[in-house]
């Protein structure tokens, strides 16, 4: 009969480190799924970067195309296309075309930020995840001792 006490106590350490071992497990795998997520973030990111960086060239083509059929209406009106106020037409045009692509420059990068942010925070709560699961394991183990312990004593 003095066995069972023992038994009791060697069954309660070994159930605190299997959940201590499932414990980490959990928090390994929590990890490696953020870790996943903020990659997936950063290329979400490069995409955008990407996307605006065409948009701005897109902005930029019509703004010359206006440009171009501006200078072709002003020579073919006879007003002649170097003329003060045609200058100042194509100026306009030029500083709208580049703001336009600015924006969608501005508005990509910003998109990106975001990305990123949320890629950077996904990587803190994964650290948080596995290091919250050692200590829960090592709660585990602890507890195990306790229980053994106690049934032992």
């Amino acid at each position: 009969m003095a066995a069972l006490p023992a038994i009791a106590a060697i069954a309660s350490i070994a159930a605190g480190g299997l959940q201590a071992m499932g414990a980490i497990q959990q928090g390994k795998a929590q990890q490696a799924a953020l870790n996943y997520e903020a990659e997936m973030r950063k290329k979400a990111a490069a995409e955008e970067r990407a996307a605006s960086q065409r948009e701005a060239i897109e902005k930029r083509g019509e703004a010359d195309r206006v440009l171009s059929r501006q200078r072709a209406l002003a020579s073919a009106s006879g007003a002649g296309v170097v003329t003060p106020s045609i200058l100042d037409i194509y100026g306009e045009t030029a500083a709208k075309g580049e703001y336009n692509a600015q924006t969608a420059l501005y508005g990509g990068e910003s998109r990106a930020r975001g990305q990123t942010d949320q890629a950077n925070l996904a990587r803190a709560k994964g650290k948080a995840a596995a290091k919250g699961s050692i200590l829960e394991g090592f709660g585990a183990i602890v507890s195990g001792i306790g229980g053994a312990a106690k049934s032992y004593g």
